[in-house]
């Protein structure tokens, strides 16, 4: 397979993964390249050292706790977009093998609009969840995003096939959630409109 193709799959579901769980794929990379299994070139090398695996533990431990609060989940990720885009564009561009054959510039441009766009789809969806759930959904919905954040990022770098394929059934299930969402809502209004 084209190295080329295998690195283009990998940034992309790093940063589809930075979109669901800003700080965990930062976490996995960095962990990968302390152990060798991932190779990243300065600046990007600074994710596997100590002070940053350490304050990302523990900033992957704050949100992974945080997003499961009903309510204050949807306000956590609503502040928490930019992050998101950034931590996306960090490992987009992180990948060397893309940003070999494009301008680094466009690079992070494309990993923070592929975050940023799966993070908007996440946070739109949550309070839709938590009014469908009354909450209860939404620690198994975060939970659910958490694996599959770590999942992706595992595998997109190391199985960037399998990772491209975790990518494709995670834009399936947002194309998915974005009809359900729009026909619970015309649902609601229609019964809104019919009680008035």
């Amino acid at each position: 397979m084209d190295p080329l193709l295998l690195g283009t799959a990998s940034a992309f579901g790093l940063a589809a993964a930075a979109g669901l769980n800003t700080t965990l794929p930062l976490l996995i990379v960095g962990l990968l390249a302390r152990f060798g299994l991932l190779t990243l070139a300065p600046p990007f090398d600074a994710l596997s050292g100590d002070v940053v695996l350490g304050g990302l533990v523990l900033l992957a431990g704050l949100e992974i706790v945080g997003d499961k609060v009903p309510g204050a989940d949807s306000v956590v990720q609503l502040l928490q977009w930019p992050l998101a885009a950034a931590a996306g564009a960090i490992l987009f561009a992180s990948q060397t093998s893309v940003v070999s054959w494009v301008s680094p510039q466009l690079a992070i441009l494309v990993g923070l609009l592929t975050a940023g766009a799966v993070h908007g789809a996440r946070t739109a969806l949550r309070p839709v969840i938590t009014g469908a759930t009354v909450g209860l959904g939404n620690p198994v919905q975060s939970f659910g995003e958490d694996v599959y954040a770590a999942t992706l990022a595992g595998t997109a770098v190391l199985f960037p096939l399998l990772g491209l394929l975790l990518l494709l059934a995670l834009a399936g299930a947002a194309v998915f959630a974005a009809y359900w969402t729009w026909r619970l809502g015309g649902r609601l209004w229609r019964r809104v409109a019919a009680v008035h």
